[in-house]
């Protein structure tokens, strides 16, 4: 029987088991110790293996690092995945060795699906949806919000979150008289967490930092803006504060650009960006503690985007594991910023996108916005490059 030996290893580790006394192991007998389920029927050579950090499991050993993720998620007695408690997900060549984020459940449930569409938008699409996102009213939810104590009873927002955290809102004030942004907790998708305790443990949480920054502007209320800045509040909501504000309108009757999305950026945003950039990581370094040498920090775009929420806004992201089907329509800000600083406009960096070809899912209805092309099937290759291995 072929013989080999064993690599020493610190006498903190080595085993006590008197079987394993001798610092050989039979090549043979390790080669057929898993049985299909991965589990050793030679439990004093399963502990050997453990001790020196091989895993037994073959199957799972053979596919370390030959996709783009590994994931680390629970499974039931029959091998399928359980979505319920999220799963923890390690980005190959962007994630440090060992480095695992979580990805909730929700978007586990939204994004791990085989329910997709596949548009392949060209220049007529964007000017038709830049259209359609121009006469969207502002998101109802933000205009509420931003009405502060003006509004009787107030926003449940404002009550719930910025009531009992104020410092977790941050108003980055325009550069003259253009659109600002406010910052704040992504409400749908955190937990109480935000509002109960120090807000500084969130960085080494499980589920990470999640906020979203919204283009603000001079035409939508300021009550909120003002209690943060820390100015008197205008009082009650006017006659014309009660109305929806409508982002067309609003830009034709005051002359500043309304931000429905990333269709509206151009070259002249550049600084505006930057400084909206330099202000969230500021933000997170303040009011959460976070490390940006340590920290891994995802500022980004979506797009195409929900006429429901077309107000351009931003995704800043601290530690916190995403989906590759989530990610395909992600555009970063220093993507953004170098492109227009490049010379090049927002429709040439969309259209140069996987050839202007985005993956869906069919649940969010993006397919079906006036403007979109026609939708197809994906083709076999997409639903396994845009779904995580598990």
């Amino acid at each position: 029987m072929t013989l080999i030996s064993l690599l020493q290893s610190s006498a903190a580790t080595i085993s006590t088991d008197p079987n394993l006394s001798s610092q050989t192991l039979h090549v043979k007998t390790v080669r057929n110790s898993p049985n299909k389920l991965g589990i050793c029927k030679n439990d004093v050579v399963c502990r050997a293996l453990n001790i020196y950090g091989v895993d037994v499991d073959r199957s799972i050993f053979s596919r370390l690092n030959q996709g783009g993720y590994n994931v680390l998620i629970k499974r039931d007695e029959s091998g399928k995945a359980d979505f319920i408690p999220g799963a923890y997900v390690s980005k190959v060549h962007e994630d440090t060795y060992g480095c695992f984020r979580w990805v909730s459940p929700r978007t586990l449930q939204k994004y791990q699906t085989n329910d997709l569409v596949k548009v392949t938008l060209a220049a007529e699409n964007l000017t038709q949806l830049q259209g359609v996102y121009k006469n969207e009213n502002a998101p109802r939810f933000l205009v509420e919000l931003l009405r502060g104590s003006s509004r009787e009873p107030s926003d449940e927002v404002y009550n719930d979150v910025y009531k009992k955290n104020p410092d977790i809102f941050y108003y980055s004030t325009p550069l003259g008289a253009g659109n600002g942004f406010l910052v704040y907790p992504n409400i749908p998708y955190m937990s109480q967490i935000y509002t109960v305790g120090e807000i500084t443990d969130l960085v080494c949480g499980r589920e990470g930092i999640q906020l979203t920054a919204w283009a603000i502007h001079p035409a939508m209320p300021h009550g909120l803006i003002q209690e943060i800045n820390g100015d008197l509040p205008t009082g009650k909501a006017s006659a014309n504060q009660e109305e929806e504000v409508n982002q067309k309108c609003a830009e034709f009757a005051s002359g500043v650009k309304s931000l429905t999305s990333i269709l509206d950026l151009e070259q002249s945003d550049v600084r505006m960006l930057e400084k909206l950039k330099m202000d969230s990581l500021q933000h997170l370094v303040d009011a959460y503690g976070v490390d940006a040498e340590k920290d891994k920090i995802n500022l980004f775009f979506h797009f195409p985007v929900a006429p429901s929420t077309a107000t351009l806004h931003l995704h800043i992201w601290v530690n916190k594991g995403d989906h590759p089907l989530n990610e395909s329509r992600a555009f970063s800000i220093d993507e953004v910023i170098q492109h227009l600083k490049q010379g090049g406009d927002i429709e040439g960096l969309i259209l140069s996108r996987n050839g202007g070809n985005f993956i869906l899912p069919t649940k969010d209805e993006l397919h079906k916005i006036k403007g979109m092309p026609e939708s197809k099937a994906p083709m076999p290759a997409d639903y396994s490059e845009l779904r995580l291995p598990i």
